[in-house]
């Protein structure tokens, strides 16, 4: 062997990733979390116009897991499990206490091997004032970009709560280059779009590419 192969530093090892949900259920989730939006704007503006970020993400989960008489209300996550507010995750990097601040669980799909880190991780952000795209960028998707959230499964969503009225697309073009992103695809909306960023180089665990579907919710 050569000196100068073996001083080659290893490639990082690499987290095994479980599938990933399907497009019926992230429409699904995206449909149910309009419908929240919806609700609450009807009934409590305030907490939309005012309320903190974790104040307007317990009231979309409490909407979300409604069910007078036993049937849930939300539509399209009637098989789905309870959504979760909060719940600790495992980083590539082995640290704890990494905790997106929505978790939905379809029915487990076969083939995956632990349904503690599998699912549709939800980071939510509020956006206007002193709330900007940086700090949504910097708490939001840098966080799934470095494996801290979803480390184990290719795609994630970054839900926004928007107060200034601005969109995605313009709103993330200048930012998303610091985070890797490789592509940024328009949605099939204003509100929505999709961010790829490549996680293969992360050490000491590479994971799986993210793919981060992006939807801001707008405060009327």
């Amino acid at each position: 062997m050569s000196k100068r192969s073996s001083l080659a530093v290893p490639p990082p090892s690499r987290v095994e990733p479980e599938p990933d949900i399907s497009h019926a259920h992230k429409r699904a989730i995206e449909g149910a979390l309009r419908w929240a939006w919806k609700e609450l704007a009807a009934n409590k503006p305030e907490v939309l116009r005012k309320g903190a970020e974790e104040q307007i993400t317990y009231e979309l989960a409490s909407l979300l897991n409604h069910r007078p008489k036993g049937r849930r209300r939300a539509p399209g996550l009637s098989d789905f499990e309870t959504v979760i507010r909060g719940e600790s995750q495992k980083a590539s990097d082995g640290r704890l206490k990494k905790m997106p601040d929505l978790t939905f669980r379809p029915p487990v799909y076969r083939g995956v091997t632990n349904t503690s880190h599998w699912g549709w991780f939800v980071e939510a952000k509020l956006i206007g004032g002193t709330a900007t795209v940086t700090k949504y960028c910097q708490n939001g998707v840098q966080r799934f970009a470095t494996g801290e959230y979803a480390a184990r499964v290719p795609s994630g969503l970054m839900l926004a709560y928007v107060r200034d009225g601005q969109q995605p697309v313009a709103a993330l073009t200048p930012h998303l280059p610091i985070y890797n992103a490789k592509d940024l695809i328009p949605g099939p909306t204003n509100d929505t779009c999709l961010s790829s960023h490549p996680r293969g180089a992360l050490k000491p665990n590479a994971c799986v590419v993210i793919n981060l579907f992006h939807l801001w919710l707008l405060v009327a």
